[in-house]
Parts: structure tokens; sequence; C-alpha cells
């Protein structure tokens, strides 16, 4: 121990020269001190000069009126209680144009989720804005909380159709739901470091919710309270336009204001009178104040922009802007371009929502007869997926900027520099566009009554179905999975990070659903959902087994995929001797069996197993997806 002392004497004196640090705290749990400076300034690239006409549209930082955004110079954005705080004094001000209204949820931590109902319609109520005769806009800001152009260009856009009153006019020939932030939780996750790639605000909130949820993979599953406030309000209101928005990373380019609709996904007239009407018009506007448009861009390769990008058209219901589509809700996903500095994008995300407004109002008649054209159609078959064509993809002008390719000492290859300086390059351009899963529509779904979680989400949903009062036998199509393996998630724009099977909370599984008819007799309590509705599509999306966002794909029904009952080695043996003495046919699938698949030839249990399989003994309701389906 004396040999011991020098050196513990030493480590002291070392310890004790280090600052202090500090116990990290609440929202984010950071304490700056305890890194090197190096890796808290973020490492962007340089700024692509920009001087917009949109800056006519903010206010000066000592306005009345002015956002939090505008009062900062342009560099905060406030959590949800400023937030609030804000809308509040809106509603104070103009109670006659703007009421604040609690959705049924409050979120995981408790917060009151609040949406703006803003309308020159004494009664703002959905029954009193269908009466109105305008079209209504729904807008929802803050699903990714770090990404928050959109909850300050919300702000500015409801400020000035109200209190300041330059856009009040529009307010006569339309109704505009606001949802300031959708994560609410994760917003008040507030600090300097949650979201590395993007230029500004200073401090953000946090992308995931209090439960560690991707809100926008949840509009199937509605495993969020949040997101089910979405979907009932999405049900009470019928908007006829929905809007959700981010921002994106992943390259530099010169576009600033992207967004897409579903390509070609479940309301076709929908998504022509974007692409037709309102889209020429929201880009001739966006350029007119100094902004880039383009659709929305994912890059097949980060590193290798020539490998060319695809917009994020007919991907999954899961997400925002195809959920929308599913319910015949014309939608778009916008992605303001994260590298560009936030005053950018929050203007460009202003004049987004005042394009799409004007071309709303100018068009309500053309617009109103899309939805209800895609509303009205019950098409025999049904696209679930789809997939890039095969064969040389199209190419198309690309805005981009020169970079340069260097080695780097950390990742042992080349990295991608990127430079403001405009370069125009003609890439593949690569979109989801061709049916992949493609389904019958059938006659009815029937969900046990056993199976309430599920049968609870499809009425958040909005789905319409039949109840059972007493016990009913029907004849139905069932379906047992065979090949039952964990699934994966759907991330095209990142890599997952997981650590442990599963996804967003789930451990989603895939199989090959095999059919067999039955005569089920289904307790009361069991529901019947006809397809055949306004939210058909999405109930196929929600029920099919093969879908990848069914309740099944999403684990709800894993308790299903086990069987009850094994047989012990000592019975199955000399069963299953008897079995080929009785079948040729037996002996043969066998023989065949154990020379086309090695692991199982090996395998003593499965062997056994498959034996079992094919007695009386194992379980009718083995691997079976219960619900019932009349094709």
């Amino acid at each position: 121990m004396k040999r011991l002392a020098p050196r513990l004497t030493l480590l002291a004196a070392i310890v004790a020269s280090l600052p202090a640090l500090a116990q990290p705290a609440a929202p984010d749990y950071v304490d700056s001190n305890q890194f090197l400076k190096a890796a808290g300034e973020r490492v962007l690239p340089p700024d692509i000069p920009w001087n917009g006409s949109s800056q006519q549209f903010a206010v000066a930082k000592d306005d009345p009126w002015a956002t939090p955004f505008e009062a900062s110079g342009f560099t905060h954005t406030p959590p949800y209680d400023e937030t609030i705080a804000y809308l509040q004094k809106l509603a104070a001000a103009q109670p006659n144009l703007i009421q604040l209204t609690a959705l049924q949820e409050k979120t995981g931590e408790g917060r009151p989720f609040m949406m703006a109902i803003v309308s020159a319609s004494a009664d703002k109520s959905a029954a009193g804005l269908k009466a109105s005769g305008k079209p209504t806009l729904y807008i929802e800001a803050g699903i990714h909380p770090g990404e928050a152009n959109d909850k300050d260009a919300g702000l500015m856009l409801l400020r000035d159709l109200s209190a300041r009153g330059t856009l009040r006019p529009l307010l006569d020939k339309i109704n505009v739901l606001f949802v300031p932030t959708v994560n609410i939780d994760g917003d008040m996750r507030y600090g300097k470091y949650g979201r590395i790639n993007q230029n500004g605000p200073v401090e953000t909130g946090w992308r995931v919710n209090s439960r560690n949820l991707n809100l926008n993979r949840d509009f199937t599953k509605l495993d969020s309270p949040e997101i089910r406030n979405v979907a009932r309000a999405l049900d009470e209101y019928q908007p006829d336009f929905f809007i959700d928005t981010h921002s994106t990373d992943g390259v530099n380019y010169q576009y600033d204001v992207t967004y897409c609709n579903n390509g070609e996904g479940w309301s076709h007239a929908s998504s022509r009178w974007m692409d037709q009407v309102m889209t020429p018009y929201v880009y001739r506007e966006l350029r007119a104040y100094g902004h880039e448009p383009n659709v929305c861009i994912s890059m097949n390769d980060n590193e290798d922009i020539s490998q060319g990008y695809y917009p994020y058209y007919s991907d999954l219901a899961r997400f925002s802007n195809q959920y929308a589509d599913a319910r015949g809700i014309p939608g778009i996903l916008v992605e303001l371009h994260a590298l560009k500095p936030y005053k950018q994008q929050v203007l460009g995300n202003y004049v987004l929502y005042k394009a799409i407004l004007e071309s709303m109002a100018a068009n309500r008649d053309s617009l109103r007869a899309a939805i209800a054209q895609d509303r009205a159609e019950r098409p025999k078959e049904v696209t679930l997926t789809w997939k890039a064509a095969e064969g040389k993809p199209q190419t198309v002008p690309f805005k981009g900027v020169k970079f340069e390719k260097v080695p780097s000492p950390i990742t042992g290859d080349k990295i991608v520099r990127w430079s403001n300086q405009p370069q125009a390059y003609q890439i593949p351009f690569t979109p989801q566009s061709v049916p992949d899963l493609v389904v019958p529509r059938p006659k009815a779904y029937v969900v046990p009554a056993q199976w309430t979680e599920v049968i609870a989400r499809l009425k958040t949903h909005g789905i319409a179905m039949t109840t059972l009062k007493q016990p009913t036998s029907m004849d139905v199509t069932v379906y047992r999975l065979e090949d039952v393996k964990l699934g994966t998630p759907f991330e095209p724009d990142r890599e997952s990070a997981d650590k442990i099977p599963g996804y967003e909370g789930r451990l989603l599984i895939s199989g090959k659903p095999m059919p067999q008819q039955r005569k089920v007799t289904y307790p009361a309590g069991s529901v019947v959902i006809d397809p055949n509705q306004q939210l058909g599509t999405l109930a196929m999306i929600l029920l099919e087994p093969s879908s990848p966002d069914a309740f099944l794909s999403w684990g709800f029904f894993n308790a299903n995929l086990t069987s009850a009952e094994a047989p012990e080695a000592y019975v199955m043996e000399p069963m299953a001797r008897r079995m080929l003495a009785e079948s040729p046919e037996l002996r043969q699938a066998f023989a065949a069996k154990l020379k086309a698949d090695p692991k199982f030839a090996k395998d003593r249990g499965a062997r056994l197993n498959w034996f079992y399989e094919r007695t009386p003994f194992a379980d009718s309701n083995r691997y079976l997806y219960p619900v019932g389906i009349v094709r």
C-alpha cells in the first residue's frame, strides 16, 4: 500500500484539476463539460447564399405579434409550453377566428394534446366546419420535434390569418386545423444536442416520444396516444387536405422545399389533382419568393448520388402521407432541407402553407370532385405494395452542388465533402411505381371478440363494423402461417441501430399465409367489417395477412404463433413408424424431405415434429391467423 500512495496522490491531483462536472438534468440530461469542445460543435457544409423575398413575411423582433422564432432573430424555436402560450395569446385576441381544443388522450407524460381550429365560422365543431361549405386544411407539426420549421411557420401563418390580418381574406374561403406539436413529450426533451445534421435552430426537441416511439411509423398500429388523437381528428373532421412537415438531410443540394404525395397509391384522382392543379401553382409561388422546390428526395446511396433517388411515393401506410391517402384524404409529406439556414427553412415552409391554402381556395370544386371520386371507388383488386420498375430507370435533372471524396483516417476509406457551389447533374429517378402485392377485395373480415386490442384500434381508425350480438357460425377462409420468422423494419432513409430484434416496440413477424376453408363459430362481441366502405382500403391494409402493415405483421397476433402441445419421443417415434408402414406416399415425402433439407435431416426434434404435424393430435389452431375472411 505504501508504494501506491504517490500514485493515488497524483491521481487525486489530476482529478482536482479537471472542471467540475454537473449532474446531467432534465430535459436533455447532457452536461457539455463532460465532452470535448469539438464534440459539441456541428460541422456542416457551407451555406449556399440565399436572399429570398419571402423574408418580407417575417415581422420585426419587437413587433407585438412576433412569434418566438421572429423575436429571437430567427434562432429559437419554442418548446411546447411556450408554443401553446403564443397560441393562447392569438386566441384571446381573436376568439371569433381561433379556438384551441384538447383532443381525447393526453401524452404518455400526461400533457394535453392541443389543436387550433381557425375559421371565420362561429361554429367551430366538425359539423360546423362541414356546414360552412369551405374546404378544411389539416396541418400537423412537430411529429419529429427536432425538425421544427413546421411549427414556427405555422405560428406565423395563424398570426397572419388572425391577429395581423394580412391573410385574413383566405378565411372567407377555407378552414384550418393546426396541430402545433404532435410529439409533445419529445418536444419537451429540449436542448442543444438533439439533431446533429441540422442547420439551426439553437435548441430543439427530440425525435421520438416518451416511450421511444417514432410517431411517423405509428399510423397503422396506433400504439401511441398522439397518433390515436390524429386518427380520431381525421375521422371526425374529414379534412380536405393533409400536411405533415419534416426536415431532411442525407446529402447537400440546391432544393430547400420538397414534398411528396402518395404517387401510385390509393387515391388516384387526388394525386392527379395535386400533380396537375396544386403543384404547378405552389412551385411558381415558391420560386417567386426565392425558394427551390422539388419532389422529396431519398438518395439510393448517400455516398454516391449517381445512383439517383426515389421520392416517398407508395411506401407504406404506417407513414403519415400514405395513411392520409389510404383514408381518401389528399395529403403530402413535406421535407425542408435541414442543411439550409433555419430562417430559410421556416420561410420556405410559410410560403408553402400559404400557396396550398390559396390553391385550395381557388380550386375548391375540382378538389372536392377528386376526393369524391376516390372515396366512391371500390376496385376489385387493391395494391398493397409497389416496387421500382425493372430495367434502366428514367434520368432527371438534379440541382446539386459540387463535392469531392477525400481519404479519411477515421473511416479508413473515402468520405464525401460537400461544397456550396451549384452543380447540375442528370441522375436516375426510381419511384415505387409498379404494383407488387395485389389482393382481391373480399366480402368481409371477421375479427374474433377476444382480440380486443385489434378491435379497439380498428374503431379508433374509424372503420365501420357490425358487432355480433350472439354466437354465429360462418364459412370463412383462414390462414395458417408457414416459415414464420422475425420480420425486418422498413427504413429506407437511415440505417437501423437497433440492438435487439424488433421495431418500434413490436416484434415483427413474416410468414407464408396458407389458406384453408373452415366453418367457424364466432363468439358474441366479434366484429364483421365490410371492405366496401370509405375506409375499406385501410381495412385491407390492416387485416390482409400478407400486408406488411397488417396487425399480423406488427405482431398483434404473436400469441397464436405457437403450438400448445408437443409429443414425447417415446410416443411419436413408434407412431411415426406405423404411419410410414401404412402410407407409401408418406414414406416418399419423408425421404424427399431428408434429401432436400440437410438441416432438417440432422434435427431429431424437427423430424419427430414433421410426423406430429400430420396427426389429428396437433393443435388445429397452431400458427393460425385468427381473422376470418369471406372471399
